[in-house]
């Protein structure tokens, strides 16, 4: 493997998602807000992060209620959570789906839900980096994620099964 490849496989290994319980819950002001999303997905992103989330985007995602309004300008560990799960699947989603998909009702839900999306994500890491084709690894991912995204929208697209008569 080149130096290259093992440069960004130990960024990509080092990344872990931030666990709900170290996610502020004392409320964070927007530009701290988007410092510790930022920081947190340097390793995945590397200096793609930068301008990856902004002010008038977290405000475009308050106002299409993707995540629920601040109180007093400052975000509570819901509203981050969100905020985390919204950056990663923004790539590759629609907000409409992505809207779909992250539909919670309450902090328990959100919890639950961030808990679940970030062992599923670091699972997803750690196959993107024990994939061994032959193919160029960037050429393997692409593959995934096409073949993922064609699956996401299916599953989010296709007409619901009649149900059968009894």
């Amino acid at each position: 493997m080149d130096n290259t490849l093992e440069r960004v496989y130990g960024e990509l290994g080092r990344y872990k998602p931030v666990p709900w319980e170290q996610i502020p819950d004392l409320g964070l002001y927007m530009d701290q807000v988007i410092t510790f999303i930022t920081r947190a997905y340097e390793p995945l992103y590397g200096e793609s992060t930068k301008g990856y989330l902004s002010a008038p985007m977290i405000n475009n995602y308050v106002k299409n209620k993707l995540i629920p309004r601040p109180t007093g300008k400052k975000y509570s560990r819901l509203q981050i959570a969100m905020l985390f799960m919204i950056v990663a699947l923004k790539r590759v989603c629609t907000m409409e789906d992505i809207r779909e998909m992250l539909r919670v009702e309450d902090e328990a839900d959100v919890q639950r839900l961030y808990t679940l999306f970030c062992a599923r994500q670091e699972e997803s890491i750690r196959n993107v980096l024990e994939m061994h084709s032959g193919l160029s690894p960037a050429l393997d991912c692409a593959i995934f994620s096409s073949s993922y995204r064609a699956g996401c929208e299916c599953m989010l697209h296709s007409a619901p099964e009649p149900e059968a008569e009894s």
